[in-house]
Order: C-alpha cells, then structure tokens, then sequence
C-alpha cells in the first residue's frame, strides 16, 4: 500500500473513476492528495469575464464533489491542492516533488489520431513522471 497518493483529477467521469481505483492502493495510513489543475488560459478567460477569485475556487472545489465524497465514504485521508499553469506540466512538477509515491489519473480513451495529433495528459504524464503512474479507463 502506498502512504502518499497524487490523484491528479477535473471532475469529470474518468477522474471519479481514478478516484474509485485509487481506493485499491490505500490504507489507514496512506494520505491522497486531489490535485485540480487550472488550465493557464482557462483562468484568464474567467477574470476577463468577471469571476471573482473565491467564487472560482468554490465552483472547482465543487467540480470534485463526488470524489471528496467518495474519499469521506471510505475514510480516506485526502486534502485537495489547487494549482495553476499547463495541467501536463503542472502534474509532472508536483508528483516529480517527491512528496508522492505514486500517482493515479484518469485518461479520455482519446482513438489513435487523436493521441498522435494532441497527445494526452496521462500519456504525457507516464512518460515525464519519476514516480509509478497509474492510468485508469
């Protein structure tokens, strides 16, 4: 069992199932952190249009509803981390920060052009990370 998780998560279905997994790696002791990135440009778009700073914490916090649920259901010992810059970059930073042991993240099941074309989060994750990266579909 790992004492120190990173479950990078955005709210959405494929982060709730990371989270689902995430349990299967834990125990008593171990402590996960629910990292949320906010996307550069996705943080200028809401100051442009008149987001105050509270307000948008409170709407990504909520985003992770389901998964803080999830973790009080179970007992798990999680804080959530609220970062900001290019998600991949950001993911990799903070999980290569050696406070973490493993990470857990969820991926969109992008088809083969796309993933060859865009890339994906997780996959550029897998690929960057010093610590073992679990992918979940």
């Amino acid at each position: 069992m790992y004492k120190s998780i990173l479950l990078a998560a955005d709210g959405s279905e494929n982060s709730e199932r990371a989270a689902q997994e995430a349990l299967n790696f834990i125990d008593e002791h171990t402590i996960v952190t629910i990292l949320t990135v906010v996307d550069v440009e996705e943080s200028k778009t809401d100051v442009l249009h008149g987001q105050q700073g509270v307000s948008l914490t409170q709407e990504r916090e909520k985003k992770l509803h389901f998964i803080k649920r999830l973790f009080v259901e179970h007992n798990v010992n999680h804080e959530v981390k609220i970062a900001h810059g290019i998600p991949t970059d950001k993911v990799v930073e903070i999980s290569n920060s050696g406070q973490y042991q493993a990470i857990i993240l969820g991926t969109r099941g992008l088809n083969s052009l796309q993933e060859m074309v865009l890339g994906s989060v997780s996959h550029k994750v897998a690929k960057r990370s010093q610590i073992p990266v679990i992918i979940v579909k």
